[in-house]
């Protein structure tokens, strides 16, 4: 073994350990400062350190080989150096002459341009070669913006529209479009133009379609049978003319604004989407000869409609069947009958339900109408409610006819007639669990009249915050608040709202305000 320069470890002593440990340490810092190279003949040092190299002792007779080892090491980490510095000099006098926007591929820059204004996109074509064209395969196109058209002159707009013209109808290699958004501003109000654009997108597997136009415009048939539809947009005034035979089958988004609908194909639409979850009917009109709503689809998850009220039938019915709703908005008269299914899932109500005046007067079909609307949406979370009338409409007695038992949050509001404070607290007894109250009243026909005995529980257990607006200071409403300080225990805040009083008259009231008696310490008196 001493032969080939490899003792046994304990021939070694200590003063040979240290001079063996001397000159590995300098063979590691002779590196002329190159880290890579020192890096490597430390880590070698430490493999001799802690004990084994190949599985033996390292003694004083191996330190010439390990010198010449380490110096081996040092001549090939300075060429793998040289050669990975000639490399990122290389590619930084690569980068110097390339950008890095133009390494991108086609597809990504045609993703980038869409984001662009078409103006904008356009000039991008005068970049370079590669650019020339590109603005043609991009998968948006969106002219629903009109500022873009501003200043336009009749010529600017008939060179527009034969440049959208080439681009949908005559391009050179048919590109898919994702989305396609248009105004009438866009067309100049050239509907021919703007018929044969949707006809020309819809044959290039569009999924979403947005078209709003200020006049009656005829919509193509093949839009009511196009597989690739995942939106669509429409607000369009006039009839609605719907074709017979009807097929979206990947619609996921509904959204059809001011149409008229003179007959219910529209609801059979809806119906025939399996896969929708949004429906969105906002200022829509109902012609006379519709006698009933019917709306069936259990995959929506958002709805809301929004129906005009003059000029229809004011006796009609309402059937929906949506079990799977987690928001619904509804604003419309108060229909003739509701068969609505039960809505297990609904997080968010928005209800505005106003009565005929030639209604107004106490009917039991209103009332059971009325009762029907409200049970449907028991399961709601959170709830906007307006219903005109509703002292008349839903009548509260000793024991309530249906309950809320998972609303924690409510918005009560009254617009055009007088409100009854003993009814709002009657409807209290339905909320249970309530826990956020809003009342947006305006002037009271009379206040709470007995005093309130039986407290309702939100108030007593649950109510934490409470907001008053369009306060007027009006004497009702005091006794309203009054008692709410009085039995709310674990109320936090109360908000009031003043509306058309002078500073002096907020001054008083809010000192009254601060003045009244209060069962839960904790609660503060905000005033706006």
């Amino acid at each position: 073994m001493s032969a080939l320069g490899i003792e046994n470890v304990s021939t070694i002593g200590p003063k040979a350990e240290t001079k063996q440990w001397t000159l590995l340490s300098l063979l590691c810092f002779r590196t002329e400062g190159d880290f890579g190279c020192g890096f490597l003949c430390l880590l070698l040092l430490c493999l001799v350190w802690s004990g084994r190299v190949c599985g033996f002792w390292v003694g004083i007779g191996s330190v010439a080989k390990l010198k010449r080892w380490c110096w081996w090491l040092v001549r090939v980490g300075k060429l793998i150096i040289a050669k990975g510095v000639s490399s990122m000099a290389k590619q930084a006098k690569n980068e110097g002459v390339l950008d890095r926007i133009s390494t991108l591929p086609d597809h990504i820059l045609c993703h980038m341009l869409s984001f662009l204004p078409i103006k904008d996109a356009v000039r991008t074509s005068v970049l370079s070669p590669r650019w020339r064209y590109l603005f043609t395969f991009m998968s948006t196109l969106d002219l629903y913006d009109y500022r873009q058209f501003r200043g336009f002159t009749r010529k600017d707009f008939n060179d527009f529209k034969n440049f959208v013209d080439r681009l949908l109808l005559f391009p050179k290699q048919q590109v898919r479009l994702e989305c396609f958004r248009v105004t009438e501003n866009a067309s100049d109000g050239d509907c021919p133009r703007l018929y044969g654009w949707i006809c020309a997108v819809l044959s290039r597997g569009i999924k979403e379609l947005v078209v709003s136009y200020g006049k009656t415009l005829r919509l193509p048939t093949l839009l009511f049978t196009c597989q690739s539809l995942v939106t669509l947009e429409l607000d369009i005034p006039g009839d609605m003319k719907i074709p017979p035979d009807v097929s979206l089958p990947n619609l996921k988004s509904l959204n059809l604004s001011n149409f008229l609908f003179s007959d219910g194909l529209i609801f059979k639409l809806v119906s025939s989407c399996h896969v929708l979850e949004e429906l969105y009917m906002e200022f829509v009109k109902l012609g006379r000869n519709i006698t009933e709503v019917n709306i069936h689809n259990l995959s929506l998850k958002r709805m809301t409609l929004e129906f005009v009220l003059v000029n229809r039938n004011k006796d009609y019915k309402m059937v929906i069947n949506a079990p799977n709703l987690e928001y619904f908005k509804f604003y419309d008269m108060l229909a003739d009958g509701y068969r609505v299914s039960s809505m297990n899932s609904l997080e968010h109500a928005n209800i505005r339900v106003h009565q005929c005046p030639e209604y107004a007067i106490y009917d039991v079909n209103r009332e059971r109408a009325a009762t029907n609307l409200l049970q449907a949406i028991r399961n709601v979370k959170c709830l906007y409610l307006l219903i005109t009338h509703a002292e008349t409409l839903i009548p509260m007695g000793p024991e309530p006819v249906f309950a809320f038992h998972k609303l924690v949050q409510l918005k009560f509001v009254n617009e055009t007639e007088a409100w009854v404070g003993t009814w709002i607290l009657e409807f209290l007894h339905c909320v249970p669990n309530l826990e956020i109250l809003h009342l947006a009243l305006d002037a009271a026909s009379e206040g709470i009249k007995p005093l309130a005995e039986n407290v309702p529980s939100c108030v007593s257990f649950h109510l934490t915050e409470i907001r008053v607006s369009r306060f007027v200071g009006d004497e009702p409403m005091f006794q309203m608040i009054s008692f709410f300080l009085k039995h709310a225990t674990v109320l936090e805040t109360l908000i009031i709202a003043m509306k058309y009083l002078t500073e002096t008259e907020e001054l008083s009231i809010t000192k009254r305000l601060l003045e009244l008696p209060r069962n839960s310490r904790s609660c503060q008196v905000i005033t706006e």
